[in-house]
């Protein structure tokens, strides 16, 4: 690094100074619990590690280290101090020449596990004060889709990391220098969540503003010059907003397909803030998604041609009709709906009611095989289409699904399911991984903690889902369905027998090789740790029984302990980044729900 060079970015450098929330074990060097204080150089957006002097100065005590590039551990130098037993502050000074002296500050508190809540307000506040995007020509109230934990700032060039691993290589969906309203549905739900329980609307006001703007603004090129160029909005799987360009970004340089999938959108909000666009959103998907307009054959991509019809895709487009249907009063939503749910079904085995996951696909393992996605994000969007229609046809095709994987993939013996079936209800044994597509096949019994994005694993939405049909199976204790909370149970005692959280088998050796810290910071992503306290929450209001109450605290604590930093929560113990695609919008909605275990609330889904 030149002089020159360095010289040439002195009026944008700063220095960050940010200690770990909780102590390391005790520690050789200092002789007790030590705090791990982490001193970064950075300019607008990316860290920028500076050789030279460092000093710093704590309980009246003078340290100094010269330092250079090697020094340095992800772009980061770390120092590690006592445990206070008060408030205290520590000054650090780096000189890296004669014209470069920076110098900042910080206050290490006590470590003290604080009310869940706590951790959702500082995480929010910090999201709106540092996380929308200010970084390209036009300012907006979006939120970026990736921080960096320590500077505060969006990455241009963020660390790979596991980002290939967990997004299937497929690096776009990271969102990297942009904002991504798909992923962040769970983030705008705690956001409203907060505003209801503080009384502080500056939280209703950022979700709506993201919301209304992206809706508004944020949508892929309408024209003929490709198939995908259907004026959808640029969020999900293949594209998202670059804030950095002011343009839609990912594949095919922002114009690739349009792909939703998993998630439990918040229709009926985003209808309050931009109905229109809400309602162009339904009759685009209807135009370029469902493929067969009698059958209900649909493909997640938006090219109006023949594709895979996966399930957590087709429920997304159900959950989207029902509730147009229900905010409009157009029973042709409501038909549609029907429609699309009806491909899955007429394509179950009918003798034992298990439907594959793209029932188009009859080469392919997913289109002759039933996944906990069909169980878990595909039964969940059935029942959110029930809530929102009234209409008990979804009901009861999710009712059916839960139960008929219960039926064929429980193992009393192993007290766990397992993960893939025929569709006779054979389950598919432990084998080691296949090639290309294959590798994708989750063989044996389900794996917990997930690592992948997407793929056909998803057990801890498989267990959410088998509460909540219970919970929405009757108005009355006597009128539920107990064989459903008896399959809740089920669930519980295999995410149990799991705990604690830890990277989960499958792609194991690929994360901790592209990660290798992820071996010594034990801990899951952010989502998993999400779903199992919202699911736990549930069954303790199902049941009654503080042991899932306590499980979910557990969880909480271990979440808290493990991933928040400097107001935010990682996407992951062992990443230095806030990452929406790590889940951290179900983790913070799952805290709000555990804040408050009575109050009966949606779940973070």
């Amino acid at each position: 690094m030149l002089y020159k060079e360095i010289t040439a970015l002195a009026d944008s450098l700063k220095l960050a100074v940010v200690p770990e929330s909780f102590p390391r074990d005790r520690d050789q060097e200092v002789g007790c619990d030590s705090r791990v204080v982490e001193i970064v150089p950075f300019t607008h957006t990316d860290r920028y590690p500076l050789p030279g002097l460092l000093t710093w100065t704590i309980d009246g005590q003078r340290h100094q280290q010269q330092v250079t590039l090697d020094d340095y551990c992800g772009e980061a130098l770390t120092i590690k101090v006592p445990e206070p037993v008060h408030a205290t502050a520590i000054n650090v000074v780096l000189e890296a020449g004669n014209d470069i002296i920076l110098k900042n500050s910080a206050t290490i508190e006590p470590a003290e596990v604080m009310p869940w809540h706590y951790y959702v307000k500082r995480s929010i506040d910090t999201l709106i004060e540092h996380g929308r995007d200010d970084y390209g020509l036009t300012k907006t109230p979006l939120i970026m889709a990736l921080l960096d934990t320590v500077t505060l700032r969006s990455p241009s060039e963020p660390a790979q990391m596991d980002a290939d691993v967990r997004l299937e290589g497929r690096i776009h969906r990271r969102g990297e220098q942009g904002s991504n309203l798909w992923y962040d549905q769970a983030l705008i739900k705690a956001m409203h969540r907060l505003s209801d329980i503080s009384n502080e609307k500056k939280y209703d006001q950022a979700a709506d503003d993201f919301t209304r703007y992206f809706l508004q603004n944020c949508n892929k090129p309408v024209d003929n010059r490709h198939d995908f160029h259907t004026g959808l909005p640029a969020w999900g799987s293949h594209t998202y907003w670059s804030c950095f360009q002011d343009r839609a970004a990912g594949d095919m340089d922002g114009g690739g397909p349009h792909e939703i999938l998993l998630f439990r959108a918040n229709w009926q909000d985003m209808y309050q803030q931009a109905p229109e666009a809400v309602r162009l959103v339904a009759d685009r998907v209807w135009q370029h998604h469902i493929i067969d307009k009698n059958s209900g054959q649909h493909n997640r991509h938006d090219d109006g041609k023949f594709g895979c019809d996966f399930a957590f895709s087709g429920g997304i487009f159900i959950h989207l009709f029902a509730t147009l249907y229900r905010l409009t009063g157009d029973s042709n939503y409501l038909d549609q709906a029907k429609t699309v749910a009806d491909w899955h079904w007429q394509n179950r085995n009918k003798e034992t009611n298990l439907s594959p996951d793209c029932p188009g696909l009859k080469g392919r393992y997913d289109g002759t095989h039933t996944f906990t996605t069909i169980s878990g994000p595909y039964a969940m969007l059935l029942l959110e289409a029930y809530r929102m229609s009234g209409d008990n046809l979804f009901r009861a095709m999710a009712t059916t699904y839960v139960k008929a994987y219960d039926r064929f993939a429980w193992d009393d013996s192993a007290q766990s399911y397992y993960a893939m079936l025929t569709l006779e209800g054979k389950p598919v044994p432990d084998r080691e991984k296949g090639e290309g597509y294959d590798a994708y096949a989750p063989y044996g019994y389900v794996n917990v903690w997930r690592t992948t994005f997407f793929s056909y694993e998803f057990t801890l939405s498989a267990a959410q889902t088998a509460v909540l049909a219970y919970e929405l199976s009757g108005n009355t204790s006597a009128e539920k369905d107990v064989e459903l909370l008896t399959i809740a149970k089920r669930w519980a005692t295999v995410v149990e027998l799991a705990m604690p959280p830890c990277t989960g088998r499958r792609w194991k050796d690929e994360l901790e090789q592209s990660m290798p810290r992820a071996k010594e910071v034990i801990g899951a992503y952010a989502e998993d740790y999400g779903r199992a306290i919202s699911f736990y929450v549930h069954l303790h209001r199902t049941t009654d029984e503080i042991h899932y109450l306590d499980l979910a605290n557990t969880l909480a604590e271990d979440a808290v302990r493990k991933l928040y930093h400097n107001g935010l929560f990682r996407g992951h113990p062992a990443k230095p980044y806030y990452e929406t695609t790590n889940g951290v919008g179900l983790l913070l909605y799952a805290l709000l729900e555990l804040d408050n275990p009575e109050e009966a609330l949606a779940g973070a889904m």
